[in-house]
């Protein structure tokens, strides 16, 4: 199994959440994924914060350079646009973060790693873990 880590999964690393860590202790870092989307959160929080930024950006950068980065790109916005046109016709709309995070890992045959399930249990055929 590979797995994409969504923002709050990355959030409870760096705030040393204990189960988080174990799971990246016996979990290959070579099946493990950060999308640019996620990058973007997570860059957004820390512009917002400078704090966090000085007590969490040297490890932040540690894990980034263990784990691949995967983008969004033409083919995750068609699959992107297919699950929006899917939930808006079910009225049950997810945030676009979300959404595009869902997209990547459907494209790359992913699992998303969040303890925000109720964010991504919308998106059809979505494999979602919570490492909590």
């Amino acid at each position: 199994m590979k797995y994409l880590l969504d923002t709050t999964t990355i959030s409870d690393y760096l705030r040393g959440n204990q189960n988080i860590i174990n799971h990246f202790r016996v979990t290959s870092f070579k099946v493990i994924f950060v999308s640019s989307i996620t990058k973007f959160e997570i860059e957004y929080g820390m512009a917002k914060n400078i704090k966090a930024r000085k007590l969490f950006s040297e490890q932040l950068e540690l894990l980034y350079s263990q784990i691949g980065t995967i983008y969004f790109d033409d083919d995750c916005a068609k699959v992107a646009a297919k699950i929006k046109n899917q939930l808006f016709a079910m009225g049950t709309p997810v945030a676009t973060e979300d959404l595009l995070i869902g997209a990547i890992a459907l494209n790359h045959g992913l699992t998303v790693v969040t303890s925000n399930t109720k964010h991504f249990w919308k998106i059809p055929d979505l494999k979602i873990v919570d490492w909590q």
